[in-house]
């Protein structure tokens, strides 16, 4: 039996662990023997009784080898081959997959021959900042050494890829990069209609960690100011945790806003899409977008900023509206026009359905997914 060694990272909620659910039911289903390697530090019940359902075994480690100065450019890539060579010899798996939010971690396992290995970011690289600057040249020297036919990194969005193969490769190594498009667990498991509470009340819904780079304080002004303009009812609500969630909430009860709510992690987003009328994201820094991808999946018409590969999946005028990141006042017209004529939020989110199941449907993944794995063979 063929066996794949996954080393994952992943947040409480949000991509990075869809992904690696989903990536570990696929191997299953190709008759894979799977070992996950999972940092206890991040490890929780949910993910130890996913990965027992699925016949995964469990290798626990620990983040605090990455930590102080082995957190450094070429030190952080010599710990990583500390670290993760001794579990790839016990293993002998026939491919590695690495999947990472977190551009360059795990990246050292890349220097093994001659390993199969798969390294999917679900971010992307930065290159003009000063102080990564050094650091985007190791990794374009060690990619440079490292990406063949047998190692190559997979990421989320065509915006992704570009970004990868700008600041990390040179042009001999951009046939190694590929790219493959998230889709939404609610096309295989319909969520169950709930109750929609007030009907009259339209919902706008964002999910996400409530971080800058989701634009938080745009998303707050934006708020405010469609609420104080729309002539019906209408509340925005915000689902994840986050850095900033507490400024927020203090923010709401400073300002006395019952409109606006910020509710913290919830389990059951499939019931926040389902009672929802419009979906709103303006973020800065976004590198597909999977809560856009499962509003698109459930019909909702989507008001997102032009940021990353936002909008690979919006299509403007079409599915929704994809405005600049800081044009506080183009969001509120938008949501305004779409709060106001239901035959357009309609029109819009059964376009953004149909949308989603052209280009980002579970059989598309599948068939990419074995494309990938084919060119490993």
């Amino acid at each position: 039996m063929k066996k794949v060694l996954i080393f994952p990272d992943f947040d409480k909620f949000g991509g990075t662990r869809t992904y690696l659910k989903n990536l570990i039911a696929y191997y299953r289903s190709d008759g894979y023997e799977i070992v996950t390697v999972i940092e206890k530090e991040y490890c929780d019940q949910d993910i130890l009784e996913f990965l027992t359902k699925n016949d995964s075994k469990i290798v626990l480690t620990s983040i605090k080898y990455r930590r102080g100065i082995f957190s450094r450019n070429y030190l952080s890539i010599i710990a990583d081959l500390i670290w993760g060579v001794p579990i790839i010899v016990t293993v002998r798996p026939d491919i590695v997959l690495i999947s990472t939010g977190t551009p360059g971690k795990f990246l050292g396992l890349m220097l093994l021959f001659p390993l199969k290995l798969i390294y999917i970011l679900h971010s992307y690289p930065t290159c003009t900042r000063p102080a990564i600057i050094s650091r985007t040249r190791f990794y374009r020297m060690l990619l440079l050494a490292c990406l063949n036919k047998n190692k190559m990194i997979l990421t989320v969005s065509k915006f992704s890829k570009n970004q990868i193969i700008k600041c990390w490769l040179s042009e001999e190594r951009q046939q190694f990069v590929h790219f493959i498009y998230n889709f939404s667990d609610f096309e295989r498991n319909s969520p169950s209609p709930t109750n929609p509470g007030n009907i009259n009340v339209k919902k706008i819904l964002t999910l996400g960690h409530v971080r800058w780079y989701k634009n938080p304080e745009v998303w707050y002004s934006v708020a405010k100011k469609t609420i104080e303009k729309y002539h019906g009812d209408v509340e925005f609500f915000w689902a994840g945790e986050g850095a900033l969630l507490d400024i927020y909430r203090d923010k709401i009860k400073k300002e006395n806003i019952s409109r606006i709510k910020f509710l913290g992690f919830q389990k059951n987003v499939a019931g926040l899409y389902d009672q929802s009328s419009i979906y709103f994201q303006p973020s800065l820094k976004e590198s597909h977008g999977i809560a856009v991808v499962d509003a698109m999946m459930m019909g909702l018409p989507c008001v997102v900023s032009n940021a990353g590969g936002l909008p690979e999946s919006v299509v403007d005028g079409e599915t929704g509206y994809v405005i600049d990141p800081n044009d506080t006042d183009t969001m509120v017209e938008k949501l305004l026009a779409l709060l106001e004529n239901e035959d357009l939020r309609i029109t819009m989110g059964k376009a953004g359905k149909e949308y989603y199941l052209s280009n980002f449907s579970y059989k598309t993944w599948i068939q990419e997914m074995l494309t990938i794995n084919e060119k490993l063979s």
